[in-house]
């Protein structure tokens, strides 16, 4: 075996050019980190609006697909790669839960873009937690369109 660099010198390249453009290649597709997960559970960046529907998104997480139809950024995060997991449910069972065991897990850091401590439903302030809804406002116990931070009681009314 032999350097690198001698294999680009064997095709009568310069080596130090190579590594300049690709260093400016690297800048020049880098798309801003965005440090935001959805209540939903997944990284806003995996999120894209739905062309001429405003308000309306289609969520990727990864290979899996998220049927969330509407991103909404509810926390903010060290490392957003904790949040690539699958809702079976509500509380810890949900995808933002799980991101943010993994978290913990790991020493990571994170904050709430918002008070947390607002239910999505009746407004009072208590200690909600999130969960999966179908579009006629039932209780999932999976990947759901719409997703909410909801206080015990507004949970057990659904």
């Amino acid at each position: 075996m032999r350097p690198a660099r001698e294999l680009l010198l064997d095709m009568g390249l310069d080596p130090d050019e190579a590594i300049r453009v690709s260093e400016e290649l690297k800048s020049y597709h880098r798309k801003p980190r965005n440090p935001d997960i959805c209540v939903c559970g997944h990284p806003m960046a995996r999120h894209t609006e739905i062309e001429g529907r405003p308000g309306e998104w289609t969520c990727q997480p990864s290979r899996m697909y998220c049927p969330c139809d509407h991103a909404r950024a509810v926390l903010r995060v060290e490392d957003t790669r904790m949040f690539l997991r699958k809702t079976k449910g509500p509380k810890f069972e949900h995808a933002l839960m799980l991101g943010l065991t993994q978290l913990i897990t790991a020493g990571k850091e994170a904050e709430w873009i918002d008070d947390p401590r607002t239910c999505d439903k009746c407004g009072t302030r208590c200690d909600p937690f999130p969960v999966p809804l179908t579009r006629s406002n039932s209780i999932a116990y999976e990947a759901s369109p719409r997703n909410a931070l909801l206080c015990q009681i507004c949970y057990e009314e659904m």
